[in-house]
């Protein structure tokens, strides 16, 4: 112990000495942190084991399991064992480091790109677990400084980057902070969330502005969120209690109103209500069900999963939430494959995140997309933009980059170019006119000559996104005017009939006519079961049906028209 003691000291006077002002470390700067939903190689886990073996079954199946071991007789042991458990023996790869925990999460890599695109690990100090007070500080003693100074014995762990560093090959850059793993979770984009313990386990250090600007230059941070402390008295780990699913989307913990962290998980989520995603709208909350695991009432951690590329690995505790909580990623992540992992030995502050930490593709293909707003304007055609980045430097495949895109209640998808523009990186395609009142459903793909596919949402095609097109309203004129009439045609496109509906009443009462395309009124349709309300039925004022084809019925009064394009099938 005095060893590892003196060691910590050592590691900590090195660090004030490059806060004072040596950072040559540091990436080529712009710098980017990799968010967790990008594609991976595999997860690093250490031998002895701190996970089930139905998880470390799971992890080698389809990627990579980077194991580390400190000698060769742990390495024969974990080979032994995984075999007897039908582990995906050419899946896994040994890594020679000394450990001192499991905690792979906390101490392990940082995935950075630096400005030359060159994947990297960013290394914080690491020196284990201080329990601090939170919500409720009269609840808790603050941990003394001299404390948060000396070794608590994890000097191996501090050093394990180094070692993963040479093994694949890669720079490693010093941060002179700590910056726990689980209690940092970055959308990728130069955003990241903390809660305030991580600033303050810094401040004997540096103060809370000398660590953004640290946390800007070594991980390419430039929104950093530091929230209030969630828990009672702990070790405050934002993991545990929130998780980003995407760049917009998080899921945050809930408690029941009893328990004494309920006022301060509400103030957590209604944190995240009122920030803003990298794409400048209000982040879309969602919340999960957290109930109690034992007798002490502490709430299982169900926020504290892995996304590894298609999948979702979730801890479950054995309890009666547990199904909620899978429906509840399900609900939020459709087309992800969500597997639970029950098992007697996850806790509330610390689960299934905090003890696997993933490795990512240094030659990924990167796609981006800000997903189009839930209703837009009506419109003969709605363009949508893609940044796509081939790490592998292969080249995109030609043809390979494509929107696809369908109607509501459609099964055909259909298939547009990705066609680059001037900005670098940046593809554009548009899906053509639709009638006003429609869902468009919709994803994107690209491939590059690596063999590599990427898609977004990363699900597709068996989740996508979906954007409403909203009813274009028309006067006399023809010129678009908001908040005059609105009306929708359901279903349409239509085969049998299709109902029309005001959305509110026009004064002085209103009509239904239906035109084909050369403008030729060939319906007036009767008033339906409720004011405001017409059904066609596909036939003209002869009692004939009208071919298949497109059609606009307009709805008002003469002075206020809704017109509707309208489309009939066979």
């Amino acid at each position: 112990m005095p060893v590892r003691r003196l060691s910590r000291g050592i590691l900590l006077f090195f660090a004030l000495l490059l806060a004072a002002g040596a950072a040559a470390a540091a990436p080529v700067a712009p710098v980017r942190m990799v968010a967790e939903w990008e594609p991976a190689a595999g997860t690093l886990i250490r031998w002895p084991l701190g996970i089930p073996s139905s998880l470390v079954v799971e992890l080698a199946k389809d990627d990579t399991l980077y194991v580390l071991v400190e000698t060769q007789s742990q390495e024969n042991s974990a080979r032994n064992t995984f075999a007897s458990w039908g582990v995906n023996a050419n899946h896994v790869r040994y890594v020679r480091a000394n450990t001192y925990s499991h905690w792979t999460r906390d101490w392990g890599p940082h995935d950075v790109f630096d400005g030359n695109g060159v994947w990297g690990i960013t290394d914080p100090i690491f020196n284990g677990y201080p329990w601090v007070p939170g919500c409720d500080r009269s609840l808790g003693e603050e941990e003394p400084a001299s404390e948060r100074i000396g070794s608590r014995g994890y000097d191996e762990d501090d050093q394990v980057n180094a070692a993963l560093a040479a093994f694949f090959g890669a720079p490693l850059h010093a941060l002179p902070r700590f910056c726990t793993g689980g209690n940092i979770m970055t959308d990728g984009q130069g955003t990241a969330f903390s809660t305030r313990q991580m600033v303050d386990e810094n401040a004997p250090l540096g103060n809370e502005a000398s660590f953004l600007s640290l946390a800007e230059e070594y991980l390419g941070i430039t929104r950093y969120f530091i929230l209030d402390n969630p828990e009672i008295h702990g070790i405050q780990h934002i993991d545990c209690y929130a998780k980003l699913l995407d760049e917009e989307t998080v899921l945050v913990k809930r408690v029941s109103p009893s328990h004494g962290e309920y006022a301060c998980v509400e103030a957590l989520a209604d944190a995240f209500e009122g920030a803003t995603g990298c794409y400048g709208r209000p982040y879309r909350v969602r919340r999960v069900d957290c109930g109690a695991y034992n007798s002490y009432g502490d709430p299982a951690a169900y926020t504290n999963s892995l996304i590894l590329n298609g999948k979702v690995l979730v801890p479950l505790f054995g309890i009666s939430t547990d199904a909620a909580a899978l429906a509840a990623y399900e609900a939020a992540m459709p087309g992800y494959e969500v597997i639970g992992f029950s098992w007697g030995s996850w806790y509330y502050y610390d689960a299934l995140h905090c003890r696997t930490m993933g490795i990512h593709d240094r030659h990924m293909l990167r796609m981006t997309h800000r997903r189009m707003d839930e209703t837009v304007p009506w419109a003969s055609s709605h363009e949508m933009r893609a940044f796509i980045d081939d790490r592998s430097g292969a080249g995109l495949v030609e043809g390979g980059s494509v929107l696809r895109w369908r109607l509501q209640g459609e099964t055909l998808w259909n298939e547009v170019p990705l066609a680059p523009t001037a900005d670098p990186d940046t593809f554009a395609a548009a899906v053509p006119e639709v009638p006003g009142g429609a869902t468009v459903e919709y994803w994107l793909e690209a491939s590059d000559s690596s063999g590599r596919v990427e898609r977004l949402p990363r699900a597709a095609p068996l989740g996508w996104y979906d954007f409403e097109v909203e009813i274009p309203v028309l006067v006399s004129g023809g010129e678009a005017i908001p908040g005059m009439l609105r009306a929708a045609a359901s279903p349409n496109p239509f085969r049998g009939e299709t109902t029309i509906r005001l959305a509110r009443p026009a004064p002085g009462g209103s009509s239904a006519r239906v035109y084909d395309l050369l403008g030729r009124r060939i319906r007036t349709l009767p008033m339906g079961g409720a004011p405001g309300e017409w059904v066609w039925n596909g036939k003209d004022d002869g009692g004939r049906e009208v071919p298949p084809g497109v059609y606009f019925i307009r709805v008002g009064n003469g002075e206020s028209d809704a017109t509707i394009r309208c489309v009939r099938f066979r």
